[in-house]
């Protein structure tokens, strides 16, 4: 199975949605949800992001993921459709953080996910070949856009990074309006995903903002937890750090005490998800008596 998402649709009762389109499920949290929304319209998850440029390459560094506040998703909005009105392009703020693109006219191509993309250099994930031309023009007249955005400016008065690119991403795949489910089982979502939220809603129900620790969540009394957590989020909470250092506080914060949660009889499992790599422990799991116990991530290896 490919990616936490296909596994989670699975495994929550939607593998309807398995094959879907990302930026359709995410959609599903606007109140007029564009199914193929005009005719000819495609539609994209667009990540607000910061790149970098170095001498050689524009690279995405982990912190340069941002998901910003309502105020500024409607700015933004508001002045892209100023600016590009006339193109029939639109884009509507996500609860995420994140927006949603629609582009009449622009045939929907494979583009990677910015957050897959970390650490490298952009050029390499850019899409390719004489379809992905329309898309390649919007995103440099995007940064042109984005370069003189009053926005921009009040961020950095702010000491907020300025949104210097919008990553489009999740318009391949099966394209359909998703049919919410009736009846589904009690399961708490946390975190920040454009379509983690748009599966909840589809649920029911709505994601929550990540806890400050597993504790929080576990007390929720669910029969089910989701916890998306990214390493790039926890640097810029932190403020301070290297990836490596984020990954070893979400440890501390989230996998450590789900298996001592696990140890105590308090869940029936754990599954951890790192893209396409997954990993599920039962209580019997950790009952090795012949392994010396070892804490959080280090004792999933």
């Amino acid at each position: 199975m490919r990616g936490w998402r296909e596994w989670l649709a699975y495994s929550t009762g939607r593998a309807d949605l398995a094959d879907v389109a990302p930026a359709c499920v995410a959609a599903a949290v606007l109140p007029h949800a564009p199914s193929a929304a005009p005719v000819a319209a495609t539609t994209w998850i667009a990540t607000p992001v910061q790149l970098t440029a170095g001498l050689a390459r524009v690279d995405l560094d982990p912190r340069g993921i941002l998901r910003l506040p309502t105020a500024d998703l409607a700015a933004l909005a508001a002045d892209f459709g100023s600016t590009f009105a006339t193109s029939g392009f639109a884009l509507a703020p996500l609860p995420s953080g994140e927006l949603l693109l629609t582009t009449p006219g622009i045939a929907p191509v494979e583009t990677t996910e910015p957050a897959r993309c970390t650490g490298t250099g952009v050029q390499q994930a850019l899409p390719r070949g004489t379809a992905a031309a329309p898309l390649r023009r919007l995103i440099a007249e995007i940064e042109m856009w984005l370069h003189a955005l009053p926005l921009n400016e009040s961020r950095r008065m702010r000491g907020e990074p300025p949104v210097t690119a919008l990553w489009p991403w999740g318009a391949t795949g099966r394209i359909v309006r998703p049919v919410p489910a009736i009846g589904a089982e009690p399961a708490a979502a946390f975190g920040t995903d454009a379509w983690l939220e748009g599966l909840w809603r589809l649920r029911g129900s709505t994601c929550q903002a990540l806890p400050g620790d597993f504790k929080e969540a576990l007390d929720a009394s669910w029969e089910r937890c989701v916890l998306v957590v990214e390493g790039g989020g926890e640097l810029q909470r932190a403020g301070h750090g290297t990836l490596a250092d984020a990954l070893a506080r979400l440890d501390a914060r989230f996998v450590s005490p789900a298996l001592q949660a696990l140890r105590r009889g308090e869940l029936g499992a754990v599954t951890l998800v790192a893209n396409d790599t997954r990993l599920r422990v039962r209580r019997h799991s950790l009952l090795k008596l012949w392994r010396r116990a070892r804490a959080g991530l280090e004792g999933l290896a």
